[in-house]
């Protein structure tokens, strides 16, 4: 008997003026031990018809089936002691966004031992003691001072782990991960997947990963259900679906993973560069507590003397995990956080001690689209609006004008410009995104920085985003520093690539060298971390820690590199436009 039976699922969700469809006639199955992963992009209901099978959807939705059981219990008609009994003993949940699943008022150690109080006899000491036991299971190593921690106090990958030992605490038959790696850096998202795969086998549950990211996909899975619109379009074994799909919305998500961008145009070796950093460096005063009353106060090294071009009209990617230092760097450049100490050249211009009224003419050849378009973009404002903001601040045409040229540019980013009146709740993320450029590009900039600007968007809308920035770094002739995690489209859209690694720059060089011959360890290890981009490619990742990657830096001889002898790593030049981070002895 299979551990998940749905059979003719539909959900809808009432709303002022009727009812949306969000399920459309799903069905599926899930056998005892088997991984199953259900693709698609947002919208399409994957989460909502998971959500359904545990009965956690509000009350404002619809739910009917021919079938809906779990471990055999028709979830439709289950009691509320059912329904507990279901929900952590026989199936838990992993959550997107670990931090919202989280009270942030009690424990990471309450909490698991909450959950395991909840669904087994137990005594809050033997809980506590199970919590600290789990924890190690789910590689976190000082666990007994983890359980004291609050959710706060962790970062995305530890907190995500801490999620996965609540989930394993009641020991589930199957693990439902919903988006579990979304936000994360490329090694973070490795290693969780990792996990994921050692915890399933070592308590032999089943799985159901829901992602829009078809790398998970090939990295986790047996089986793949795709999803689109709330209906399902294929379904398969995982190879068969990603050598020979059937579906053309099946081919199209493939086709995102693996599309590929035409190289940027380089300008002439005499034009000075489109932006220069030199020695560019943040550090953050702090306060450490020393005894029960005492403290005493020192610098946090956010960046350590960055040096970094930006030719004309390229592409140059900053790579690194989260705390690397790569968006401190990006908001230096663009003067919206102020440096420590180094110096900011655009077109050959030292901006770093101009103040705000001479600043704000180099305002118009510099902009950035952010990470987060919601928080991005004002509620209170319309499209058109927010699009026409930059013009209304440098004084550029009349107010009719400013409007025009913002509905312009709504078509140019592939938007109508009925769109003009809308507010940004009512756009998708996708298009929210695409708003943000419009507003960045609307002065016509030289420079553009792009952190992370598709981090959060499905692999379609990711792929359609990409695709846009090229265009338009194309026909502006855009210069564009992009930061970002994902070197999938690192590899493909970007001419070079800067990697950072604890607020210094390790490694430089072109695109296809970084990923032909890296040369400094933690390069190799966030390449070494890319999903495979297809299941026959799965293979076991080795992670290095600190002190792997210490141990590991490079070494060269005074002789090969004509450099004085110097105990500390230091980044050298190793061939043409290649550098790297490494120590020079005699």
């Amino acid at each position: 008997m299979p551990l998940v039976e749905i059979s003719g699922l539909k959900v809808s969700f009432s709303q002022y003026g009727g009812q949306v469809d969000a399920v459309r006639g799903v069905s599926f199955h899930v056998n005892e031990g088997e991984s199953l992963g259900i693709v698609g992009e947002s919208g399409s209901g994957k989460s909502v018809s998971c959500s359904a099978l545990l009965r956690l959807l509000p009350a404002t939705a619809n739910v009917s089936a021919t079938t809906l059981k779990l471990d055999g219990v028709d979830v439709l008609s289950a009691n509320k002691e059912d329904l507990e009994r279901l929900r952590g003993r026989t199936a838990a949940m992993i959550f997107q966004d670990p931090m919202t699943a989280f009270d942030p008022v009690f424990t990471i150690g309450h909490q698991i031992a909450e959950t395991i109080i909840a669904h087994r006899a137990t005594s809050k000491r033997e809980a506590m003691k199970e919590a600290e036991q789990l924890l190690p299971r789910v590689e976190i190593k000082n666990a007994r001072d983890i359980l004291g921690y609050y959710p706060h106090q962790l970062s995305g990958g530890m907190l995500q782990r801490a999620m996965i030992a609540m989930a394993l605490s009641c020991r589930p038959k199957i693990l439902i991960a919903d988006e579990p790696t979304t936000a994360l850096d490329v090694t973070i998202q490795a290693q969780i997947l990792q996990l994921i795969k050692k915890v399933q086998a070592e308590f032999g549950m089943a799985l159901i990963m829901i992602t829009h990211d078809l790398g998970v996909i090939a990295e986790t899975t047996d089986r793949v259900l795709v999803m689109y619109n709330g209906e399902v379009r294929e379904e398969g074994p995982v190879e068969q679906i990603f050598d020979a799909p059937k579906d053309d919305y099946t081919k199209s998500l493939l086709a995102s993973l693996r599309a590929g961008y035409s190289k940027s145009s380089p300008a002439p070796d005499d034009a000075a560069p489109a932006l220069e950093l030199r020695g560019l460096a943040k550090a953050y005063r702090i306060r450490r507590r020393n005894g029960f009353f005492g403290s005493t106060y020192g610098d946090f090294h956010a960046v350590r003397a960055v040096d970094m071009v930006l030719p004309r009209n390229q592409i140059v990617a900053l790579v690194g995990e989260s705390g690397s230092g790569k968006t401190t760097t990006g908001l230096m450049a663009m003067r919206l956080t102020e440096p420590s100490s180094g110096q900011i050249l655009v077109d050959g211009a030292d901006i770093s001690a101009l103040g705000p009224d001479d600043l704000k003419a180099y305002r118009r050849r510099m902009q950035i689209v952010f990470q987060d378009s919601y928080s991005a973009l004002d509620p209170m404002m319309t499209l058109a609006q927010i699009i026409a903001e930059p013009l209304h601040i440098h004084g550029i045409g009349t107010p009719r004008d400013q409007t025009e040229q913002a509905l312009d540019w709504l078509e140019r980013v592939g938007l109508d410009r009925n769109f003009g009146s809308r507010y940004p709740h009512e756009l998708s993320g996708g298009q929210r995104q695409r708003v943000a450029i419009a507003r960045a590009l609307i002065l016509e900039p030289t420079v553009l920085v792009a952190d992370e600007p598709t981090s959060a968007l499905d692999v379609t809308v990711k792929a359609q985003i990409i695709g846009l920035l090229k265009a338009l770094q194309a026909e502006m002739g855009l210069s564009m520093l992009l930061i970002s995690h994902d070197l999938s489209t690192v590899k493909s859209l970007t001419d070079s690539v800067i990697v950072m690694y604890r607020g210094r720059v390790v490694e430089a060089a072109p695109t296809a060298e970084i990923f032909a011959n890296p040369r400094h360890p933690y390069t190799r290890a966030l390449l070494d971390a890319i999903p495979a981009t297809n299941p026959r490619d799965r293979r076991t990742r080795t992670f290095l820690a600190a002190e792997d990657i210490a141990a590991a830096t490079p070494r060269y001889t005074v002789i090969q590199t004509g450099l004085a002898p110097h105990p500390d790593p230091q980044l050298i030049t190793i061939a043409p436009n290649h550098r790297v981070e490494a120590i020079v002895t005699t």
